[in-house]
C-alpha cells in the first residue's frame, strides 16, 4: 500500500494505460483467431467454393452466409424454417435463431435443431430449384449461381454478360470479390452490370 501511494500520478497513469492495452489485445486477440480458425474452417469445407456438405452448416453462420454458401435463396430459406416474415433478418445467425423461436437442440447431437431443418431444406431445393426471385435488387454480397437459382436466369449467360469466365468456382464467389479477382471496376459497377444482364434476359423475345 505504502509503495502504491508512493507512485506519482504520471506513474499509475501509465500502469492503468498498460493494463487497458493488455485487455485489448487479449479481446482482439480472441476474435483474430476465432476469425482465423473460421476462415479455415470455410476453406477445408468448401465452403468458398460451393462443395460443401450441408453437414458443414454450424451455428455462428447467418442466414445470409447459408444461402450464398450453397446458393439458396433467403426467402425459400426463411420459408422453409417458417420465420413469420415480420421478424425475417438475414444477418441472424443460426443459434440465434434457434434460441429466439426456442428450437431446442437436435436429437441427432448437441447442436441446434434448426440445422436438422435447414440441411433438409437445402437437400430438398437441390433435388427441385425454386426460383423464388431476388429479394432485393441485386447486391455485392451475392454470388452469380446464387443470383441465377433465385431468378432462373442461367449462370452461363449472366457469366457471358460480364466477360468474366465461368471457372475456379467463380459462381460461388460474392460478387464485390469477383470484382476484385477481374478487376471490373467496383462493387457498385459489377451489381448494376448483373442487374442489366438480369434485364436483357427477361427482354428476350
Amino acid at each position: 500500500m505504502a509503495k502504491l501511494k508512493s507512485l506519482s500520478k504520471f506513474q499509475i497513469l501509465a500502469l492503468a494505460l498498460v493494463a487497458i492495452g493488455l485487455v485489448l489485445v487479449l479481446v482482439f486477440g480472441v476474435r483474430t483467431y476465432r476469425s482465423f480458425r473460421m476462415l479455415q474452417y470455410i476453406r477445408e469445407q468448401g465452403i468458398d467454393t460451393g462443395t460443401a456438405d450441408v453437414n458443414a452448416i454450424q451455428p455462428w453462420m447467418t442466414v445470409r452466409f447459408v444461402a450464398v454458401a450453397y446458393a439458396v435463396p433467403q426467402e425459400y430459406i426463411f420459408a422453409a424454417l417458417d420465420i413469420p416474415f415480420d421478424r425475417r433478418n438475414s444477418n441472424d445467425t443460426l443459434g440465434a435463431l434457434n434460441r429466439k423461436f426456442d428450437l431446442g437442440r437436435s436429437p441427432n447431437g448437441e447442436y441446434p435443431a434448426i440445422i436438422d431443418s435447414l440441411a433438409e431444406a437445402i437437400t430438398q431445393y437441390r433435388a427441385d430449384p425454386v426460383a423464388t426471385g431476388l429479394e432485393e435488387d441485386v447486391r455485392p454480397w451475392m454470388s452469380i449461381q446464387y443470383i441465377s437459382n433465385s431468378t432462373g436466369v442461367p449462370a452461363e449467360y449472366i457469366f457471358e454478360q460480364l466477360g468474366i469466365p465461368d471457372e475456379d468456382s467463380n459462381a460461388f464467389k460474392p460478387l464485390d470479390r469477383l470484382d476484385k479477382d477481374y478487376r471490373f471496376g467496383g462493387p457498385r459497377e459489377i451489381s448494376e452490370a448483373v442487374q442489366a444482364a438480369l434485364a436483357r434476359y427477361e427482354a428476350k423475345p
